[in-house]
């Protein structure tokens, strides 16, 4: 599972990087970049509208389905299982036609409680795929954007960290995953075989425990295990 990411780029490249026009960057919306984001904290997400755009806003990391009367679920919803989304009440509705990439640098996965940054060896950020739904708790209220990280089966080095990981979304079918007129049941499969080789590509590095409130890129700084000279 993929519980906290860095994104350390600002917005600006992230827009191009993702083919989102200037005007249609939500710059109110956004979270300032951070090592260190959390479920329930405003992260950075590029979905296309009804209009056929792209937009880069931000939304609420824990997706909360428009059916449900409360933001607080009785089960974590910061990811889902790629396996299964299309299937899920919670989450079928997003898999058809609500579908986004959340930018990252990198990710963080704990084998046990030792956490691991994962990054891609040039530096380059991530494409993690994404499900999203709009939610207001009365009629009355404002409707509010969440979002989870869709996560596979972990592969290659990876997999010796962790047994799952985000599901990546490759340059050449982010416009395919974007597409709210395609049956997202139908392109996880491809999008996971496809993923899977940047996945196998990832370096990764061990970290010190992650704090609750700290932030820094001190956080991605590979784990020092020198043992101190003993004197006595």
């Amino acid at each position: 599972m993929c519980r906290r990411f860095a994104l350390d780029l600002d917005w600006d490249t992230v827009a191009a990087w993702l083919d989102v026009d200037a005007g249609n960057v939500r710059r109110d919306r956004l979270p300032t970049p951070s090592y260190n984001i959390a479920p329930s904290s405003t992260i950075g997400v590029v979905a296309q509208g009804r209009d056929g755009h792209r937009y880069l806003t931000g939304a609420h990391w824990s997706l909360i389905p428009r059916w449900s009367r409360s933001m607080t679920l009785p089960y974590p919803t910061y990811n889902a299982r790629c396996e299964s989304a299309a299937h899920k009440p919670t989450f079928a509705e997003s898999t058809a036609s609500m579908r986004c990439i959340i930018p990252a640098s990198g990710y963080y996965e704990r084998q046990g409680k030792r956490p691991f940054y994962f990054h891609a060896p040039d530096g380059a950020p991530l494409a993690m795929a994404g499900l999203y739904s709009w939610w207001r708790a009365s009629d009355a209220s404002p409707w509010r954007l969440t979002a989870t990280v869709l996560t596979c089966a972990a592969v290659d080095g990876p997999a010796n960290v962790h047994d799952r990981m985000p599901l990546l979304v490759p340059s050449d079918m982010r416009s395919a995953w974007l597409d709210r007129t395609t049956d997202g049941g139908t392109l996880i499969e491809p999008l996971r075989e496809a993923g899977t080789l940047i996945s196998s590509a990832l370096r990764f590095h061990e970290v010190a425990p992650l704090p609750r409130d700290g932030d820094g890129r001190r956080l991605v700084a590979p784990l020092d295990r020198t043992e101190p000279i003993r004197l006595f």
